[in-house]
């Protein structure tokens, strides 16, 4: 993700969220709608903020706001974790916010938006066996073909949305589940599980899922 795209890659976010293309709740769809008829209403000399414009700091050096701020944070690295030492890599979602938050700057120089109320769930999401057959209203499919915008089973047998699928992860450290069903899956080993034990049975033939 180059420095010079970060707005182009938020733009296409915000109207891949406003034409249903990537579902997501309420809330997320205003913010979005919002910045998007903020880019064309306020332009012009006459408007009171402009969108990521080229600024000069303290010391003389140009920037741009909303730029500057991701191509930070994708310096840093992972600080724990199986990505420990490798640089962030900012999600499609997470460059719209930084972008909205900092991009917008009123004619004296400073922010338009001071503060932001940000609600994130937290990580859920957990490595499988690519192979590993998911239930959808159309039947199993490989976890490798699920692709966001489809629809699979939850734990409580409901229908949700895939609202984002990571990357396929290589030469990860992974663990062959036994449920007592007899059935088996193969998981990475961060993937967290619920486990019931008897005390005349071993663990790993007693596990279930929660």
């Amino acid at each position: 993700m180059s420095k010079s795209n970060y707005t182009a890659i938020a733009r296409r976010y915000a109207e891949a969220v406003v034409a249903g293309d990537i579902p997501t709740g309420r809330w997320v769809r205003l913010a979005c709608r919002r910045q998007i008829d903020d880019l064309v209403r306020f332009k012009g000399k006459g408007s009171p903020y402009r969108f990521n414009p080229a600024l000069t700091d303290r010391a003389g050096r140009p920037f741009t706001p909303a730029d500057n701020v991701c191509a930070f944070i994708e310096r840093l690295p992972h600080v724990k974790g199986p990505l420990a030492g490798q640089p962030i890599r900012l999600e499609p979602w997470q460059v719209f916010i930084l972008t909205t938050v900092f991009g917008w700057v009123k004619l004296d120089g400073k922010r338009r938006f001071r503060r932001a109320y940000v609600e994130v769930p937290r990580g859920n999401g957990k490595a499988l066996d690519v192979e590993t057959l998911i239930p959808t209203p159309q039947g199993f499919k490989r976890m490798a073909d699920i692709q966001v915008g489809d629809q699979v089973f939850d734990e409580r047998g409901q229908v949700c949305n895939v609202t984002a699928v990571s990357e396929i992860q290589h030469n990860r450290p992974c663990f062959q589940v036994t449920f007592s069903t007899g059935e088996s899956l193969i998981a990475d080993e961060q993937h967290e599980w619920l486990t019931r034990a008897h005390v005349d049975q071993p663990a790993s033939s007693d596990t279930e899922a929660a």
